[in-house]
């Protein structure tokens, strides 16, 4: 399983591996760019803007390659993330400050004793435990991409012949919500007993957590912080909800 901080050491092999270095890029991007993209959004920019930004922000990391900066075995990959971005907003914002004064400096991000002082920052307790609102918002956002990522995978898994009718069926179960059908309504749409409706739920759920599990393995440094971290991302959802 790869997991992030193995995408970010595959970056340095630009030089002698470049087709894995810019799978690298793409994995990353796949992962971070929607709830990035969404906090940005949230900051009020438009679409155009806050795609530009978001774009922007990905070509700063490989430049500059703060991606490798985080003390893997402290805080969140994304909190550090998150922590980059906004110092890179609050940069860009200030930039085009100057520049409706008739300013022409370029925008400078961080010189070495700020970069040291962010990656602590970003690593802190502090910033994990009491997240701001529009934190707490680019939590959600991430992990709803993640949970969203893991039924993409099971949809996959059942996208055709009668697996996929039995998908769809079923995958209001998974997801969970108000309004939801009986069993026996279920069972009497596919033409299945309640018994074998349930069988085919129960694998359904195995398969989804397992999904889960991976998608969440592939954001931690160990496979041991895989239960807290899906008792944290349970935590965001239903507070949000």
């Amino acid at each position: 399983m790869t997991t992030h901080w193995s995408v970010v050491d595959d970056f340095s092999l630009a030089d002698t591996a470049p087709d894995r270095a810019e799978a690298a890029l793409a994995r990353l991007c796949r992962d971070y760019w929607p709830p990035l993209y969404r906090f940005v959004r949230q900051r009020g920019y438009s679409r155009d803007d806050a795609r530009d930004l978001t774009q922007g922000f990905f070509a700063y990391l490989l430049e500059k390659k703060i991606y490798s900066a985080p003390d893997r075995s402290k805080g969140r990959y994304r909190t550090f993330l998150l922590f980059v971005l906004k110092r890179y907003l609050n940069a860009d914002r200030a930039y085009h400050s100057r520049q409706k004064r008739g300013g022409s400096e370029m925008m400078i991000h961080f010189d070495s004793d700020q970069f040291n002082e962010l990656a602590g920052t970003a690593n802190s307790p502090l910033a994990i435990a009491a997240p701001l609102d529009e934190e707490r918002y680019f939590e959600w956002n991430w992990a709803a991409a993640l949970v969203g990522r893991a039924m993409e995978a099971l949809s996959a898994e059942y996208k055709s012949g009668p697996r996929a009718r039995v998908f769809a069926r079923l995958r209001p179960f998974l997801t969970g919500g108000v309004g939801l059908p009986t069993h026996e309504e279920t069972a009497a749409q596919l033409g299945v007993s309640e018994e074998a409706l349930r069988s085919h739920l129960c694998r359904m759920r195995a398969r989804y957590r397992a999904l889960l599990r991976a998608e969440v393995l592939r954001t931690v440094p160990k496979e041991k912080d895989i239960d807290e971290e899906l008792r944290y991302l349970c935590r965001v959802l239903i507070a949000q909800s």
